[in-house]
């Protein structure tokens, strides 16, 4: 099949709309990190909704040309939810150059660092602590108080890896350059070696470098 007039007309008409949508959505994006005193560097854009929350100023730290795509019209990979990045207590979150994802989530308590040029796919989640504790008389106590019972460990991202659709980092999980994890995986706490590829629920390592073993924790 041959691409008709009709065709470049909306194409051009899907340009024009994304192009509103990066200068109107960047500018928002750097207010709120401005008047928060969220560092970014050169070239740093998003699109669509993004909500960037600071408990501490300087707390989340972006590099330069990192992007975020919550714009439905920028990224038609069925994204669920606006780009969400918040730090609570200690949490510091560093995303370096080159890298960004869409409709994605950040959650951090006590450290998430992101390598450079980093894919993060539609709907992933990186979350180094849990919400709520484990342990269900502690679930009754008010929100101040959960806090204290709540467990935390850093989470690294190497560089050059890439994250697929709707993946879940959780606490404790270190991701060694140039690896992959899987659309839909859910890795929780182990360290990854470089140029693997991972997958699964819970998550191990299912090829990548020769001789490459699991070694997921439990």
């Amino acid at each position: 099949m041959t691409r008709t007039w009709r065709n470049w007309i909306y194409s051009a008409w899907d340009l024009f709309w994304i192009t509103i949508d990066v200068f109107c959505s960047t500018r928002l994006s750097r207010f709120s990190l401005w008047f928060q005193g969220g560092p970014y560097g050169k070239g740093f854009r998003t699109t669509g909704n993004c909500s960037f929350k600071l408990r501490r100023e300087g707390s989340i730290f972006l590099g330069e040309r990192v992007s975020f795509l919550a714009g439905w019209r920028s990224n038609r990979a069925g994204l669920g939810n606006p780009v969400l990045l918040e730090t609570l207590g200690e949490g510091i979150i560093r995303i370096n150059d080159d890298s960004g994802g869409s409709a994605v989530v950040i959650s951090s308590r006590c450290g998430v660092t992101i390598g450079k040029n980093v894919c993060l796919g539609a709907n992933v989640r990186i979350y180094d602590h849990d919400f709520h504790p484990l342990e269900a008389d502690k679930r009754r106590l008010s929100r101040n108080e959960q806090a204290g019972h709540l467990r935390c460990e850093p989470v690294s991202i190497g560089d050059d890896v890439f994250i697929g659709a709707n993946a879940f980092i959780l606490k404790g999980v270190t991701v060694g350059d140039r690896s992959i994890v899987a659309a839909g995986s859910v890795v929780f706490r182990g360290e990854y070696p470089a140029d693997c590829i991972i997958a699964g629920n819970p998550a191990s390592i299912v090829g990548g470098r020769k001789g490459g073993g699991t070694v997921h924790g439990s």
